[in-house]
C-alpha cells in the first residue's frame, strides 16, 4: 500500500502499458521489504526532456528508460556512469540531490546470460538497446559484431561508431532486411520484433530475444531457434530480469530479490 513516504520510481517510454517492468519491480520491492513503488509513464518523444525534469521535480528516485527514448535522454542526464558513456544509451536513471545519473544494464544482462567471448555476433536493431548490447558485446570479447536494422543507414552509423570502439575487430553492417545470417553463431533481437524470426539460425549456437509477450508465450524468435535446437536460448523475459536486477540494485542499493522477481514475469495469465 502506497503511504506518504512510499519513494517513486518510473518507467519512461512510448507505448509502456504493456510493460512487465511495474508487476517485476514492484514485487521486488515487496520481497524487499522496501516502501517504494515502480510507475509506467507514457512520455511522447518531444517531452522527453520535460519527463527528465518531472522525476527531479517530483521527487522520484530514478526511472527505467525504454523505447523509444534510450539515446534521446542522454542529453538530459547531468552525469553518464562509463557504461552509458561508452555505448550511448541509457535505459536508467537515478536521482540524488537533484541530479540526474544515467546508466545502462540492458547490455550487461545479455552478456551475462550468453558466452561471448570468440563469439561471432550479429545483433539485429539500431536503437538504444542495440547500441548497449553490440558494445557489450564487443567489451566481452566476441570475435565479430555485425549489425543490422530496417535502415541501412542507420546501422551502417552504428557499425562506424562499433568500429571506433574495436578497431581491432572485424565490424560490418548488413544492408539487407531481414538481415542475413553470414557466419554468426550468436544472434541477438534489438528489435521489438515479436512476430517474425527475422533471420535463419542454421549454424547458431546461441540466441537471444529482447523482446517479449507479455503473456509468457514464446516469440517466434525464440521457437524458431528452439525448433533449431540452438545451444542457449535466452528470450526476453530473462533479459527483462536480468536487466531490471541491475537497476533496481542501481536504484535501492540493496541485493536484487531475483526469485521474486522472476516469479513475477513467468508466472502471469496464460491464455485458455
Amino acid at each position: 500500500m502506497l503511504s506518504g513516504s512510499t519513494r517513486l520510481v518510473g518507467l519512461l517510454g512510448r507505448p509502456v502499458s504493456h510493460s512487465l517492468s511495474p508487476r517485476m519491480q514492484n514485487a521486488a520491492f515487496a520481497a524487499a521489504g522496501l516502501d517504494w513503488a515502480y510507475v509506467a509513464l507514457s512520455v511522447e518523444p518531444e517531452q522527453v526532456e520535460a519527463g527528465v525534469a518531472g522525476l527531479v521535480a517530483l521527487g522520484f528516485e530514478g526511472a527505467n528508460v525504454t523505447i523509444p527514448h534510450k539515446t534521446a535522454v542522454l542529453a538530459y542526464c547531468d552525469e553518464l556512469d562509463a557504461v552509458a558513456e561508452r555505448c550511448g544509451s541509457v535505459n536508467t536513471l537515478v536521482v540524488r540531490g537533484g541530479r540526474v545519473l544515467g546508466s545502462s544494464t540492458d547490455g550487461e544482462a545479455v552478456v551475462g546470460a550468453v558466452e561471448a567471448e570468440g563469439a561471432r555476433s550479429l545483433v539485429l536493431g539500431t536503437g538504444g538497446a542495440a547500441l548497449a548490447v553490440a558494445t557489450a558485446l564487443g567489451d566481452a570479447g566476441c570475435a565479430s559484431l555485425c549489425v543490422a536494422g530496417r535502415s541501412p543507414e542507420r546501422a551502417h552509423a552504428l557499425a562506424l561508431r562499433l568500429r571506433t570502439l574495436f578497431p581491432d575487430r572485424p565490424v560490418t553492417a548488413d544492408e539487407t532486411w531481414p538481415a542475413a545470417r553470414g557466419d554468426a553463431d550468436l544472434v541477438v533481437n534489438a528489435t521489438p520484433v515479436r512476430d517474425d524470426p527475422l533471420v535463419e539460425l542454421v549454424g547458431v549456437r546461441q540466441v537471444v530475444d529482447l523482446a517479449y509477450r507479455t503473456d509468457g508465450g514464446e516469440t517466434a524468435l525464440v521457437a524458431a531457434a528452439r525448433t533449431a535446437g540452438c545451444e542457449r536460448v535466452v528470450d526476453g523475459l530473462e533479459v527483462l530480469l536480468g536487466q531490471g536486477a541491475a537497476s533496481f540494485e542501481r536504484w535501492t542499493g540493496v541485493a536484487a530479490p531475483v526469485e521474486a522477481m522472476r516469479a513475477a514475469v513467468r508466472e502471469v495469465e496464460r491464455p485458455s
